[in-house]
């Protein structure tokens, strides 16, 4: 990661948070120099969900936190670092206009961006043309084992969210090849949607049932969502 904002110094760089991390990344923020940092969902209908609200900040290339971010110590979901030839407040309007997508099947979900293992992968799985939408004023996404590279950045006015459309093939290949990211998608969708479900058994168990839940929707391919499969899954077993 250091190597690749090295290389592009001459980019205004910011970092992006994931608070919801298990590790807490916000504190070791501070603890390594950081400041200003501000929350992506203020000023939207999800302003009070501050503990697991994504952050962004401006940095330096020599940045402290960079050097901890790199290194073994750091969590692998701890964030990204993105790279624009635009200022702070068009990469904090693009990000946000990003707290959700449309998916598909025309339903609208919180779309994990500032989790590197699901953002950047998806960001590397579309074509130009939708990369180029999705990162907008951003030239670079970059985490500590991955990068994508937008090679047509460009301000996009702000748009109130959700308007990017997931396209169909990136989805079915996120599905396909790496189901942790599916699964770690819809139990972060339970916990935020439906917390009375999602805290009705231990985290294990819930993973566990949200595991064997999306294998079995993958066999049938039921006409609902999966978000409303889980739901009517979770919701027989709690309160029957």
């Amino acid at each position: 990661m250091l190597s690749v904002i090295k290389e592009h110094a001459d980019l205004n760089w910011f970092v992006v948070l994931n608070t919801t991390s298990d590790e807490p990344i916000l504190k070791t923020f501070y603890e390594h120099g950081g400041e200003d940092v501000q929350g992506l969902w203020l000023g939207t209908p999800y302003s009070d969900w501050r503990e697991v609200m994504p952050r962004i900040a401006p940095i330096t290339p020599e940045h402290p936190f960079l050097a901890w971010a790199d290194s073994e110590d750091a969590a692998k979901d701890w964030g990204m670092v993105v790279g624009s030839e635009l200022e702070f407040s068009a990469v904090r309007n693009h990000l946000q206009s990003l707290t959700q997508v449309w998916m598909p099947n025309v339903e609208h979900v919180f779309f994990r961006f500032y989790d590197p293992r699901f953002g950047i992968k998806t960001a590397d799985l579309c074509d130009d043309v939708e990369r180029a939408k999705l990162m907008g004023p951003m030239t670079i996404w970059a985490s500590t084992t991955s990068s994508v590279v937008n090679p047509t950045p460009k301000d996009i006015n702000k748009k109130e969210f959700p308007w990017w459309n997931v396209p169909e093939s990136v989805v079915k290949a996120l599905t396909e090849d790496d189901p942790s990211t599916l699964i770690m998608n819809s139990l972060q969708w339970l916990k935020e949607e439906c917390a009375d479900l999602y805290f009705a058994y231990p985290e294990a168990i819930v993973k566990a049932k949200t595991t064997h839940l999306i294998k079995r929707y993958k066999k049938t391919n039921p006409d609902i969502s999966l978000n409303r499969y889980l739901y009517q899954a979770f919701y027989q077993e709690v309160y029957r």
